[in-house]
């Protein structure tokens, strides 16, 4: 089947498309004004990243774990409900729980924040005029996205493995591409996953939570 034989970056283009195109629609139906995505075709969408992390090597092995620990967290709690991200956290919101260690909405903002590193990481390193190591680039992922939540000594160590990443041609060889390939399939990430992320973060910001 389709599915089965499509690589990494065609599998994040597909999810991450569908949400997009769910927004999309939702708005040109009138269904509120920002729109909505589906709470667990996003999860599905989000539990793609932790690949990215395995592929980077064992330097981010503590986020792929805390990515997979968390898309279980939200499965278990939305059980068979048919909700949307943002009544997923307005829920929360008006219990006043979103900041909670357990509750969806911090819970979604963190996993969020995962897609963002990988968006980041796409933007800088297919970007034309870039030369340098893999490294560099996921640094500048890392500090944009999930760096600022971490505790000192992890912060420390990621920066210390960061010299273990692979080059940029061996990590595109670890998910099937060449830059010639990945380039287009990565833009369409990007250009898929941008309106996404600035729509679960709108929300956060609609409701002035602070994570």
């Amino acid at each position: 089947m389709k599915e089965e034989n499509e690589k990494w970056l065609e599998k994040l283009v597909a999810a991450f498309g569908r949400c997009r195109e769910e927004l999309e629609r939702e708005k040109g139906e009138g269904k509120g004004e920002g729109g909505s995505i589906d709470f667990i075709a996003y999860v599905d969408a989000c539990s793609l990243i932790q690949d990215v992390f395995g592929h980077l090597g064992s330097v981010f092995e503590f986020a792929k774990k805390d990515l997979v620990d968390k898309e279980a967290q939200l499965r278990r709690n939305c059980g068979n409900r048919k909700i949307s991200v943002r009544e997923a956290i307005t829920a929360d919101f008006e219990d006043g729980r979103a900041v909670a260690g357990t509750s969806n909405s911090r819970t979604l903002h963190r996993v969020t924040n995962s897609v963002k590193f990988l968006n980041l990481l796409l933007v800088d390193l297919l970007r034309d005029d870039n030369k340098d190591h893999l490294r560099v680039s996921a640094h500048r992922a890392f500090k944009g996205s999930i760096e600022y939540y971490l505790a000192w000594p992890v912060k420390k160590a990621v920066g210390v493995g960061l010299y273990l990443l692979p080059s940029r041609d061996k990590f595109l060889k670890r998910i099937g591409e060449t830059l010639e390939s990945a380039k287009p399939l990565a833009k369409e990430v990007v250009e898929c996953s941008s309106p996404v992320l600035d729509h679960v973060y709108g929300i956060y910001k609609d409701l002035g939570i602070d994570l």
